[in-house]
This record gives C-alpha cells, sequence and structure tokens, in this order.
C-alpha cells in the first residue's frame, strides 16, 4: 500500500467523520475512525491489484496482436 492510498483513505474518512452531527461523532471513537481509515486503504490497495491486472492482461493482448517483423536469419 503506498502513502497515496493513505492520504485517499484519511480525506474519505475525514470528509464522513466532517458529514456527522457533533452528536453522532462523539458515539464513535478516534479508534474507530483509524479503523475505517485501515479499511479503505485495503480496499484501494485491492482495487490498484485489480486494475494492474487488468492493465497487463490488456498489453499481453496488444503485445500478442503485433506483428512481429521477420529478420530471415
Amino acid at each position: 500500500m503506498t502513502d497515496h492510498h493513505l492520504r485517499l483513505a484519511r480525506e474519505v474518512v475525514d470528509d464522513f467523520r466532517n458529514s456527522l452531527s457533533g452528536e453522532a461523532r462523539e458515539y464513535i471513537s478516534e479508534a474507530q475512525f483509524d479503523d475505517l481509515v485501515a479499511a479503505v486503504r485495503r480496499l484501494l490497495a485491492r482495487e490498484h491489484e485489480h486494475i494492474t491486472d487488468l492493465l497487463e492482461a490488456l498489453v499481453r493482448t496488444l503485445r500478442g496482436g503485433v506483428e512481429k517483423p521477420e529478420i530471415g536469419l
């Protein structure tokens, strides 16, 4: 997982926290918000891996479709 994932996860959780009423925030501990950051970060990492797999498959497909020059040795 990258620092970028951590920043994004914190941003999501901060936005969520700010959307809550003051009363609702009183019922959620800092540790629970930290757990939410960790969960979002894990999901971002999984999505990153999935996208990487898709891009690798696309590259393999594109390379397979490229005509290779015959060098006639």
